[in-house]
């Protein structure tokens, strides 16, 4: 990568402008950019050689400089980072062979798509020039996102969102799963050059723009793959263990500005450290060492969610096919899942309840069957709030004739609800007070310990019991043939884990829960696809999202412990912000669940020592 003259960035800010997110008709022709490219000079920024806290001419904001302090490389350890693929300017940015070939129709010869293939994490992408539209905001993410190009002159411009949680550079600094890219591929004969223009407002302050130069290769290469399959490289390390440095705590703070004589100042990053102004400031050691000591732990205010809300808040329900049988309905507060085939539908949580209605005629929709069996993750309204409903327009035809037909007169004539028995106990506990959810909406079909299991739909199902995660009453359902986990608020890509410690919640439950989810899933490709995974809140995901969220919250339970150890009262542990580098993506300050309540909760359950019962 090489700093762009302030003519180009002033051109590619220009065309940034003017990008818009899918286009009104396919392209017919433009820029051929076919054939194998490949780097000019060898980029350290995929690479492991790269140092830490290097974060000069990044504009990093508060955010991202201490999501980048706090951040251990041992964490690559896991099983999800081993091998996960690359964002297309990590990729386009960093070094080895890429392809590029054309899609056209065989008919009209109308260009459909343009396909690039990295030899890096072999990462395969589709850049859309057809004029379809970007996915709704609850799809799936993935490494490579969803982009669609237009033609601007001599210049291909692709937009891509729709990406993960990935790397800016291999040293922590990071981008976020709402950041958006627009890139500019620019041929002169056999020399392209790549421009990237990120925008996150997560983890940056302002757009990061770079260019990248590649030369043609005169002939295919033959190196192309990237083997790669996770294994034990750290033996003995607990499940619930997310290497991380403390906030202030970094031990190579000052490896990279001390080895190379630049002011520690100018390697931490931020936006002014773009602008030529900046270096004045570095003349100055008492300004400078002055403007270092607020950069290294959070000051100010509590940051709120800079992430865009998934649900469409429409009064409309929205089905998203997941794969195999199953289906995610969203837009009545909690995710609905619908899982059909040739007996009645099988659902997952019922929402809030106020969209019940059109709920059920989507899944009239799905399957022309009776819904036969409705499972509660959890006690909360916003997955029980449409129990009554879905219960009443139901039918569980498994029972006529059987021997529970001959106790109850209204044996199968609704659906059956199935839930962990804590579930029931506390549903029916609640029982005339304001609110609560009325007998028919209970829980009939319950268990007890570990796991509740059926076959249905030609599918076979498992609930399991997660103790102590949410509630006490929590429940995962995994759908072995489609390959897809339910996981209720176990997970949620728009909040913080809402903690229920009244309700037998606890931060290592939570984390048990979440490590038990990953003993089930099973990616695809490098890092990638496989077991899909239905959070109780937000988009559809995949096992990397579970993983980056139970490391999240391993580390702000290690980061709440530490000060537990130093005798630490709530208060204080509340205005250490040690959320900070997690709230522009996940806090809140006002509503029904804060940073503050979360905070309060990890607290709270960690002083009482609560651990998961027995599963």
């Amino acid at each position: 990568m090489k700093p762009l003259p302030a003519v180009f960035l002033l051109l590619a800010i220009a065309q940034l402008s003017s990008v818009a997110w899918g286009q009104e008709s396919p392209q017919l022709s433009g820029l051929d950019i076919s054939g194998a490219w490949f780097n000019t000079s060898q980029n350290t920024d995929s690479n492991a050689t790269i140092q830490l806290v290097a974060y000069g001419g990044y504009p990093l904001n508060e955010a991202g400089r201490l999501y980048a302090l706090a951040w251990d490389p041992n964490r690559n350890a896991s099983p999800q980072q081993q091998c996960a693929q690359y964002s297309p300017h990590f990729l386009l940015h960093g070094g080895g062979n890429y392809r590029f070939w054309e899609e056209r129709d065989p008919h009209t010869q109308r260009l459909i798509a343009i396909k690039m293939y990295g030899q890096i994490t072999e990462g395969m992408r589709t850049i859309w020039m057809d004029g379809r539209p970007h996915p709704p905001a609850y799809a799936q993410h993935t490494f490579l996102g969803f982009s669609t190009g237009k033609y601007e002159g001599s210049t291909l411009t692709v937009s891509t969102t729709h990406m993960k949680r990935n790397w800016i550079k291999a040293n922590g600094m990071t981008q976020s799963d709402q950041a958006t890219l627009v890139e500019h591929f620019i041929r002169h004969g056999d020399s392209l050059t790549y421009i990237s223009v990120l925008q996150d407002p997560v983890y940056l302050s302002e757009p990061l723009i770079r260019s990248t130069e590649m030369l043609r290769s005169p002939r295919s290469p033959e190196a192309w793959l990237y083997a790669c399959d996770d294994g034990e490289l750290l033996l003995n390390r607990a499940k619930d263990r997310a290497p991380n440095y403390l906030f202030g705590q970094n031990p190579f703070l000052r490896e990279y500005s001390e080895q190379h004589r630049v002011p520690l100042l100018g390697a931490m990053g931020g936006a002014e450290t773009m602008y030529p102004g900046f270096v004045a400031k570095l003349k100055d050691s008492a300004l400078s060492e002055a403007s270092l000591r607020p950069m290294l732990v959070p000051i100010g205010p509590q940051h709120t969610t800079r992430a865009k809300d998934p649900d469409p808040h429409d009064g409309e329900i929205h089905v998203l096919p997941v794969q195999g049988s199953v289906y995610m309905l969203v837009g009545d507060g909690g995710n609905i899942t619908v899982q059909i085939g040739d007996q009645g539908p099988f659902v997952v949580d019922t929402g809030a309840g106020r969209l019940t209605d059109k709920a059920i005629a989507a899944i009239r929709k799905l399957s022309d069957k009776p819904i036969q069996f409705l499972v509660n993750t959890s006690l909360h309204a916003d997955h029980t709030g449409g129990n009554v409903k879905l219960h009443a327009a139901g039918e569980d035809p498994s029972l006529y004739g059987s021997f529970f037909s001959g106790q109850f007169a209204d044996a199968g004539r609704s659906a059956t609800i199935i839930a962990h028995q804590n579930v029931q106990n506390r549903m029916s506990a609640a029982a005339g007070q304001a609110g609560a959810l009325p007998a028919e909406g209970w829980p009939t079909d319950t268990f007890v310990e570990s796991r509740r299991r059926k076959y249905h739909n030609n599918e076979g199902i498992d609930v399991f019991y997660e103790p102590n995660a949410i509630t006490d009453g929590d429940s995962i359902v995994h759908f072995r043939r489609s390959d897809v986990i339910v996981t209720g608020d176990i997970l949620a890509t728009t909040q913080y884990p809402f903690i229920d410690v009244q309700n037998g919640g606890a931060i290592q439950g939570e984390i048990a829960a979440l490590n038990h989810i990953l003993d089930k899933t099973i990616y695809q490709h490098e890092g990638e696809g496989g077991t899909l995974v239905i959070p109780g809140r937000g988009r559809l995901c995949d096992e990397y999202e579970v993983a980056e969220y139970r490391d999240m919250l391993a580390i702000v339970r290690d980061r709440v412990q530490a000060m537990i150890g130093k005798n630490a009262s709530l208060q204080q542990v509340k205005d250490a912000r040690l959320t900070a580098d997690f709230d522009d993506r996940y806090g809140a300050t006002s509503g029904s669940w804060t940073t503050d309540m979360f905070v309060e909760a990890v607290y709270t359950s960690l002083k009482k020592g609560v651990k998961p019962t027995a599963n």
